[in-house]
């Protein structure tokens, strides 16, 4: 029995940690603002210093880009395009961790 009520006290506190640090638009702007510099990283010039600029506004630059949030309380889900056929999508949880899922 006592290996029962741990269990089930860990599973709680791990879905409230994940809960209180379910990320939001902004978190995955930042991480998708970062995602796009470092694509970028080799492109100089001009066109380097305007991707740069468009992936610092990382919040803005994913509401733009059409990125929508399913919000499913312990995890995110963010896709880009209509949901049948998404052209990217991402999984967030815990306020930094973002992986992309394969379409």
């Amino acid at each position: 029995m006592k290996g029962l009520i741990k269990t089930i006290v860990t599973l709680a506190v791990l879905g409230g940690a994940l809960y209180l640090t379910n990320p939001t638009i902004t978190d995955f702007g930042s991480y998708y603002g970062r995602k796009q510099v470092a694509s970028q990283k080799n492109t100089g010039g001009v066109l380097g210093d305007i991707a740069k600029a468009l992936a610092e506004s990382g919040a803005d630059l994913v509401v733009k880009a059409g990125f929508k949030r399913d919000d499913k309380l312990i995890f995110s889900v963010y896709t880009l395009g209509p949901a049948s056929k998404p052209l990217e999508r991402y999984i967030g949880f815990a306020k930094f961790v973002f992986i992309e899922l394969p379409n």
